[in-house]
């Protein structure tokens, strides 16, 4: 309760910055599946782009990019404000949020169809976000890859310890 007064206390425009979890949205992929943020908890680390009208670039980078994405347990969901011909050919889950429901959850009730990007770890927490309402440029795939790998690290269940244990 106190995080959700605090994000809503900052301004709709900062909304979820790192350190906090992104709350469990539910969502309608653009083949009819249904899934919520949870579905990838505890397995996935989440690329979440909230996509404005010119996405085009970002989305076929990210898709020539997915194999990268997977092999660091990464998962993308783009969130566009309308349907665009070449998302079928996407190999993520692709969110067509006319109504801007999702948006307005994962921004702080902010609606504006503006690029908002974030990563996740596999528990939800924001590590990174780039958001064009307050001014931040378009990530590049690269960077966005770099923040996976960082995260993907961090998991202390997948790489050994640094010490080995001696007996």
């Amino acid at each position: 309760m106190d995080t959700v007064r605090a994000v809503r206390a900052s301004g709709p425009e900062y909304g979820f910055e790192p350190g906090l979890c992104l709350p469990d949205v539910a969502y309608v992929t653009s083949t009819g599946e249904q899934r919520r943020l949870s579905d990838f908890k505890d397995r996935k680390n989440l690329l979440i782009i909230l996509a404005g009208e010119d996405c085009s670039g970002l989305m076929a980078s990210l898709a020539a990019a997915n194999e990268e994405i997977s092999r660091n347990e990464g998962h993308v969901i783009a969130v566009l404000p309308r349907l665009l011909p070449e998302a079928a050919a996407w190999p993520f889950d692709v969110v067509v949020d006319a109504a801007g429901a999702v948006r307005r959850a994962l921004s702080s009730g902010l609606n504006e169809p503006r690029l908002t990007v974030f990563v996740t770890d596999r528990w939800g927490e924001v590590v990174f976000t780039s958001k064009a309402s307050r001014g931040d440029g378009a990530p590049t795939v690269d960077a966005l890859l770099e923040w996976l790998r960082f995260v993907d690290q961090q998991c202390p269940e997948c790489f050994p310890p640094e010490w080995p244990v001696t007996q």
